[in-house]
């Protein structure tokens, strides 16, 4: 696996796809880059019109994108093909990627719900045409399965070491730090609320102040921060909260490994999948209601001791499950694809006697 062509919205520092780009380059590959942003400047744009068009008629502007990827391909030539953003990928597309090498997907979003962002006919027809398939959640490894992908294979998010690492304040400002954006769900205004008159830290979208419904938290948002600032906001405080959104709660998210491997101790809200990766009370500490949420702050405010052990041992979980790993694991199995693909040819043209 020398070539190895990323595909993604944009390859801004953080993106998924940038993340394993630079993952595929310290593994040794020639990697290149196609970016839907670039291909279709539309589509990144913020007007109306625009907006608009990409609802109505996304297959016609997503045709003429896709037209310029397979250019990519056909000069580039490369050995494995890794979308992370297979939206606008369309199924003929990914029979091309197949001419040169292998095409695998790494689904960020949950591509079997309805939502308009994750799916639609091109992403449902495509299901069975990848040479594997990649996502985060053990429970959707067998939905996909079911949906006609034929090697569905779950892959955790992992840490990205280079630009998160511990930077803590020897008197934390916060108790709590929070980032992350106002959902719909409002299930996160009912967490924060519950620990509102602590110290709390929180980031995200301008929604905090002109959609939250929850008086208490009214102005504490102190905008978006930048993926390089992560580190300093982690560092800023005590404790890291994570709450899943509606889509990861039958998986983990990105925060997951974003607190951990800032050296600050991971309070998340408690999934199955996030049991399995991160051991409870000994690497995390979990809640399931805003009660139990408020509760478990309280009792490690209390016990400093226990919030240094389990946040050093929660870094070192992530410091296996580095963005390094997560490129060896699929290029070994690239290797094994590719070897099961070399058998089945010697079985079709078996060498003369």
């Amino acid at each position: 696996m020398k070539k190895v062509l990323i595909v993604g919205e944009t390859a801004e520092i953080g993106r998924t796809e940038e993340v394993y780009g630079r993952g595929f380059s310290q593994f040794g590959c020639d990697v290149e880059y196609f970016a839907w942003s670039k291909a279709a400047p539309s589509l990144a744009s913020g007007s109306l019109w625009d907006k608009i068009a990409w609802r109505v008629a996304w297959q016609t502007l997503a045709k003429s994108a896709n037209a310029k990827l397979l250019a990519t391909v056909n000069h580039f030539q490369p050995d494995l093909t890794f979308v992370a953003s297979p939206r606008l990928v369309h199924p003929d597309t990914i029979l091309a990627f197949q001419q040169s090498g292998l095409a695998v997907v790494f689904y960020t979003d949950n591509p079997v719900d309805s939502h308009h962002t994750h799916t639609n006919s091109w992403v449902q027809r495509g299901f069975p045409l990848w040479d594997a398939a990649f996502i985060w959640s053990e429970k959707l490894v067998e939905r996909l399965k079911e949906n006609g992908v034929k090697r569905a294979l779950f892959h955790p998010f992992c840490s990205d070491v280079e630009y998160h690492f511990p930077k803590r304040q020897a008197h934390p400002i916060y108790d709590v730090a929070f980032i992350g954006n106002w959902d719909g769900s409002r299930k996160r205004e009912q967490y924060l609320k519950a620990i509102a008159d602590y110290r709390l830290g929180l980031w995200g979208s301008n929604y905090w102040n002109t959609h939250c419904q929850e008086p208490v938290l009214k102005g504490l948002c102190q905008g978006m921060c930048s993926y390089e600032q992560i580190p300093d906001i982690l560092g800023s405080a005590k404790m890291g909260l994570n709450i899943l959104r509606p889509q990861n709660e039958e998986g983990h998210n990105i925060r997951t490994y974003e607190i951990p491997a800032t050296g600050t101790l991971m309070l998340s809200e408690r999934s199955q999948e996030l049991l399995s990766l991160f051991t409870e009370d000994q690497e995390a500490v979990y809640f399931s209601s805003p009660d139990e949420l408020r509760q478990k702050v309280e009792y490690l405010l209390q016990n400093p001791n226990l919030i240094k052990a389990v946040a050093e041992a929660g870094y070192q979980k992530a410091l296996v499950n580095t963005i390094n790993d997560r490129v060896t694991e699929i290029a070994n199995l690239y290797q094994t694809l590719r070897s099961s693909q070399a058998s089945d040819m010697k079985l079709l043209h078996p060498k003369e006697a």
